[in-house]
């Protein structure tokens, strides 16, 4: 492998390993991993199901997606909007 994908690897695994929420490279996932790890385990799980064919871990989180999917929203805004609002629906609205 060349140099660059040996480096970016190594700077992946440093940045899984040492989490910085209070630096975070994202505001929400820094949110969820410091007030609801498990929102953020099942959140991550959902997308590396869809994004890497994982298995699926939150029957729940697909069932929310699908039912916003079918009335005409796009599967990764419902993803993103869910994961924004701690994946909160009140009839199918997204708690403001």
């Amino acid at each position: 492998y060349p140099l660059r994908t040996f480096l970016l690897f190594d700077s992946m695994q440093a940045l899984l390993a040492a989490a910085e929420p209070d630096d975070p490279q994202d505001a929400v996932v820094a949110n969820q991993y410091k007030q609801n790890p498990e929102m953020l385990k099942r959140t991550a799980r959902l997308w590396a199901h869809i994004h890497a064919g994982s298995t699926v871990s939150s029957p729940e989180y697909t069932k929310t997606i699908e039912n916003l999917c079918a009335v005409g929203f796009y599967r990764n805004a419902v993803i993103v909007a869910l994961s924004l609002k701690s994946w909160r629906v009140v009839t199918n609205r997204i708690l403001l």
